[in-house]
Parts: C-alpha cells; structure tokens; sequence
C-alpha cells in the first residue's frame, strides 16, 4: 500500500503554522469586502434597531386598545340610542295616558262612583283668602 504524504510545501506551511509565523493569511490579489462597522457602532446599531422595534411594537398595540375603545364606544352609543327610543316611546304613552286620566268626565265619574262624591252646596264652599265672594260658583256639574 502507498501511503499519502504532504507534499513538500505543505509541510513547510505546517510548520509555519506551529511556530506562530503564519498567523495572517496572504493577500490573493482580490480585494476583501469591509462587513464591521466599528467596535463602537454595532451596540449603537443594536440599540437603535431595539428601539425601532420596541417603539413599533408599542405604536401597534395602541393601536390595537384604541380599536377596541372605539368599538367599545359604538357599541356604547347603540345601546344609549336603543334606550333613548325606549324612553320616547313610554314618555309618549304615559302622556297620552295622563292626558286620558284628566279628562274632566272621567274624573267626575271616579269621583261620583268610586269615592261617593257629591257637588257641594253653594253655602259649603269656603273661600280660602277668607273673603266672600261676590258670585258664587258651584264646583263641577250641577244637575
């Protein structure tokens, strides 16, 4: 069997590497790209791109709260209008029904059959400045 050895320029560049006098490579004649921005410029870079992606983050989840509040809100408003219907509606039967309430017929005939009412006499009817009066009214109906 043949055994494989280093050529001869290997072993001196081998050599080389042993002793520490190899340490930078050779320039090959192509010009190497510059990638470092500096030893102080990469945290300074670092530190820029945290605070770009914090102040993203935090403008995207206020964002996001003042969406929910303004639906929050509107839902807020519908129920408010929904109730303020509701509110029109009952003020406007209640109106209605008071209005039907102080009829003056109605009101005699609850007075007259349910609390057993009569129209007073003229004699009766006491002024309430304690003067008499000059003509006397009767109160309600006569018959």
């Amino acid at each position: 069997m043949t055994e494989l050895r280093p050529s001869a320029s290997k072993n001196r560049k081998l050599e080389l590497e042993l002793d520490g006098e190899l340490d930078a490579p050779k320039p090959t004649g192509r010009r190497e790209k510059r990638v470092s921005l500096g030893d102080r410029s990469a945290p300074r870079f670092l530190a820029l791109w945290f605070a770009a992606v914090l102040a993203t983050v935090a403008a995207f989840v206020v964002h996001l709260a003042m969406r929910h509040e303004v639906n929050r809100l509107g839902l807020d408003v519908d129920a408010a209008r929904r109730e303020q219907r509701r509110l029109v509606e009952q003020r406007r039967l209640l109106s209605t029904e008071a209005a039907t309430l102080r009829q003056a017929p109605r009101v005699e005939a609850v007075a007259r059959g349910h609390l057993e009412m009569e129209v007073p006499a003229p004699e009766r009817i006491v002024p309430i400045d304690g003067r008499p009066r000059q003509s006397r009214r009767t109160a309600g109906r006569v018959r």
